[in-house]
Order: structure tokens, then C-alpha cells, then sequence
């Protein structure tokens, strides 16, 4: 089972949600099983039983009749068979008598679509169990064949392809110091076991295993790599007029693949300066919030259809925008939607050591945070751009519109003329109050569809009503600029 392994003490306080759930023993069964088809279907998950308004209630309250049902609940209320593991932890009960709370754990289904004996089928979306609709159960069930593919075998991978400092490190967060590697990889879904004719065991790589932890990944399978393209302007430009200024090939395991191109991006990323108007000083602001682009190439790592050997992850950075290119379309319940709160792991294994490697958030929250912060760096709403083949993230960096949002402080200082001013007006304000003072070339460069008659009219109207002035060593002078009249 790759479920985690909770300690008694912690049950009560562990937060109900994507893969836990507290329940009294005395719960509906029927319902009970929904839950745990919600998690077989979902990314697997664990439901402690015997457990009222966060009280020890315990088990031993039951009969041995109904006791026996939950025993049987995976064959007896679930469609195909489900695997429940249940493990009895001792407790004190409320009445201060010896009980057991049990915990009842399943693991992300990769082929099958559960349902019970209604037909229904539900799904585990945050700490909700859902009940998926006629449409949302055709999605599920084709991307389960997608699913399966993460826990497929690598015949020909073996322990010597792995990278050693992965492997080294991934021991080191479940503290396993055991000789036989095979001990930890098959428990977390990237090995798995065969018995041949004669009963003897042998151990496989799994598709995951060989994500997260070969030197070369794509050895095994093609497409498992994040292309880093830099270009030079807002378009992709060909032939003579290439305009491709940095570009890098990334391979290896998952973790090291992040971290290779989360230290490709800073390197690419420009610093502005922006007033705090707190403080009244100028600081240094990144051109995006790094946790919302690192969550956006988290995400297309975590869960691009792997599949598709043919596509490749792609980070392509223009000077207004950065786009995270995923193979494959979102994953069943997900939509464009209700994508900032609706959660649905294609790589379940994948997912859950990437987030004990510290590269995924809690399930759910990634990609409200993505929204969050692009808020409250003044910039627009990431943009999700979805086909049949793959899933876009554009995030996009309008430096004027950052400034322009400030328009409250703006409007203090300018006072009542603000809110009659035409856009290129107000994005020059917003530019020479961000960076001390704009040129004109600059501001044409920063407002889309605008001649440069409309700007040269913006700027002279702006000066002729005191709010910016001209700095200029002669009327023609190339170096001139403007600037807030304090």
C-alpha cells in the first residue's frame, strides 16, 4: 500500500481533505464506501474510523456482524473489487476502556473506474466526496488508460540506471537505511513485484520510479524533458529573423529537472523598480512572483500526460509573457473553470513524492496561489489555454498595467484629472511614477495597437497640464525623457 503511515496521536489533528477523512464507527456503510471509492478513484487516501466530533469513540461499539461488513466493505459494496487495507490502532476511548480506531487505506486506482452497486461513481475534490456526472465519468474513465501509464513496468530499467544523489536523498526523507532498495521503491508505487511459475520474486522499475529517480530519464521515455526557449521581443520569429536568445535542454530525474530550470528562469527574469508606498522608497521587484511560475512548471511536470512521447514540457519567455507548455488536455474533473480549486492527480505516484521532495503544495492549492500572487503583483490572471493535446499556462507581464493598478495612490497625487485621462496618459503617469520617468520610445513599446503620434500627443498633453515635465538638453535632443512634476 502507498499510503502514508499516520501515527495515532496525529489522527485527530491531521486537516480532513484530499486523501484523509474522519468518520464515526457508527457511519452509513454505503456512504462509507463512496468515500473510499472517492479515494481509489482520486490519488488514494485513508478514512479513520471510530472517530465522533474529533473524540476517541472507537470501534469495539459494534457488533461483530457490522464490524465483519467493514472488513468486507471493498468486495461487498464496491464494483470491480476494491483492496482496503485496514490497520487497528489501539486507543482510549471516551468511556476511558481500551478500543481501536481503524484506518481503512486505498491506493490510487491506475486502470479502473470504481463504483458501487447504484453504478455511481464519486471522486475526492478537496475534502468533498463528489458524485461525477454522465460526462465527467467518460473523461475519468479515458484518463485512467493515461493514468495506468505512471505504473507501468520498465523491462529493460534497472537500480544501476538510477542516479545515486536522487536516490540518496529520497531515502533520506523516509528515513530508510535498509539494504534492499527494492524495500522502498515498491511501497511507494515505483517498483513493482512479479513471481515468476516457481514462485520465486523478482522487482521491476516502474515508469514513475524512472522519472523521479534515473540519470536518464528519457532513455526510457522520450518526451520526458522541459525545453527552455528565451526570445528576444513578443514573438517567435523564423529564418533570417531568428530571434531565439537563449535556449537549454533539460533532462535527468524529476527533482533535479525543477530545480535545473527554476535556476534557467531567475537567471532570465529582470528586476523593476517600484515605490513602496509604505515605505515611500524605491525597491527591486522580480518581472513575475517566482511561486507563481515555479507552481505553473510544477504542475506541468506533476501532471503532463507522459504518454505522449512525442511533446516535451516547454518554458517559452517573451519579453511581455512566460508560457508553460504541458502535454495532454487537463485531467478529468478539471476545467478552465474550476481549475483554481478542483484537484485531480494524473501521476499519483509522481505527485506524492514530488510534494515529499518539497516541490508540490498541498493537493488543491497550487493553482488558487498562482492567482494570488499575480494579484498582488498588479498583474493579470494567468491565462489557461486548453486543447485535446495539451494544457498552456500564459502568465503575462504588462509592467504599465502594474502601475497603472495603482491608481488609487495615483489618483491621490494627481487629484481630479486622473479619471479623465486616456490609457496612454495614464500608463505614461503609471511608468514615470514606477521608474522615475518614461521616454517616449518607451511608452509606444508598452502599449499595444497605439501609434507613435498617440504617444508623442499623450506625453505633450500630460506637460502642458503640469503633470509630467520634459528633461532635455535641447528640444531634438535623443537622451530627453519625462518625468512626475513633484
Amino acid at each position: 500500500m502507498n499510503t502514508p503511515k499516520y501515527e495515532i496521536e496525529d489522527i485527530l489533528n491531521i486537516p480532513e481533505g484530499k486523501t484523509f477523512d474522519r468518520k464515526s464507527a457508527k457511519y452509513d456503510l454505503n456512504k462509507l464506501a463512496n468515500i473510499l471509492i472517492a479515494f481509489a478513484n482520486a490519488d488514494g487516501g485513508t478514512v479513520a474510523l471510530g472517530i465522533n466530533d474529533k473524540k476517541y469513540e472507537g470501534v469495539n461499539l459494534l457488533s461483530t456482524q457490522k464490524q465483519n461488513d467493514i472488513v468486507q466493505i471493498g468486495s461487498q459494496r464496491i464494483i470491480p473489487t476494491l483492496e482496503v487495507e485496514i490497520t487497528k490502532k489501539p486507543i482510549t476511548n471516551i468511556q476511558k476502556m481500551d478500543d481501536t480506531v481503524w484506518l481503512l487505506s486505498v491506493n490510487p486506482s491506475d486502470d479502473k473506474v470504481y463504483m458501487n452497486k447504484k453504478d455511481e461513481v464519486y471522486l475526492r475534490i478537496g475534502d468533498e466526496t463528489h458524485r461525477v456526472t454522465f460526462e465527467e465519468r467518460k473523461k475519468l474513465e479515458f484518463d485512467k488508460g493515461i493514468r495506468a501509464f505512471e505504473s507501468q513496468i520498465v523491462d529493460d530499467a534497472i537500480l544501476d540506471d538510477l542516479d545515486d544523489e536522487t536516490v540518496t536523498q529520497y531515502k533520506k526523507l523516509y528515513g530508510f537505511e535498509g539494504d534492499n532498495l527494492w524495500d522502498l521503491l515498491f511501497p511507494k508505487g515505483l517498483a513493482k513485484r512479479i513471481k515468476d511459475q516457481n514462485g520465486n520474486i523478482d522487482y521491476r522499475l516502474t515508469v514513475a520510479g524512472i522519472l523521479l529517480l534515473s540519470k536518464f530519464p528519457t532513455a526510457f521515455v522520450p518526451g520526458a524533458r522541459i525545453r527552455f526557449i528565451r526570445y528576444e521581443g513578443r514573438e517567435a520569429k523564423t529564418g533570417t529573423n531568428m530571434n531565439i536568445v537563449k535556449q537549454l535542454r533539460i533532462e535527468g530525474p524529476l527533482p533535479k529537472m525543477l530545480q535545473q530550470a527554476s535556476d534557467m528562469i531567475e537567471s532570465q527574469l529582470r528586476t523593476f523598480s517600484s515605490l513602496d508606498i509604505k515605505t515611500g522608497k524605491f525597491v527591486d521587484v522580480p518581472e513575475y512572483p517566482k511561486s507563481a511560475w515555479l507552481e505553473g512548471i510544477v504542475n506541468a511536470v506533476t501532471h503532463r500526460a507522459y504518454n505522449y512521447d512525442g511533446d516535451d514540457i516547454r518554458i517559452i519567455m517573451f519579453d511581455n509573457r512566460l508560457e508553460i507548455h504541458s502535454p495532454g488536455s487537463l485531467p478529468a474533473v478539471v476545467t478552465t473553470d474550476n481549475i483554481r480549486y478542483t484537484h485531480y492527480s494524473r501521476n499519483p505516484y509522481i505527485a506524492r513524492a514530488l510534494t515529499d521532495f518539497g516541490w508540490v503544495r498541498e493537493f488543491g492549492e497550487g493553482v488558487d496561489r498562482i492567482y494570488i500572487d499575480m494579484k498582488e503583483f498588479f498583474l493579470d490572471d494567468p491565462v489557461y489555454k486548453v486543447d485535446d493535446n495539451s494544457v498552456n499556462l500564459v502568465l503575462k507581464n504588462n509592467i504599465v498595467m502594474r502601475s497603472v493598478r495603482k491608481n488609487d495612490d495615483l489618483a491621490s497625487k494627481i487629484g481630479d484629472d486622473w479619471e479623465n485621462l486616456n490609457f496612454i496618459e495614464q500608463a505614461a503617469i503609471g511608468m514615470a511614477y514606477e521608474h522615475g520617468s518614461v521616454r517616449t520610445r518607451e511608452l509606444l513599446n508598452n502599449v499595444d495597437n497605439y501609434s507613435m503620434t498617440s504617444v508623442r500627443n499623450a506625453l505633450k498633453n500630460l506637460t502642458n497640464m503640469g503633470i509630467l515635465e520634459q528633461v532635455a538638453s535641447a528640444p531634438t535632443s535623443p537622451n530627453q525623457y519625462y518625468r512626475l512634476i513633484k
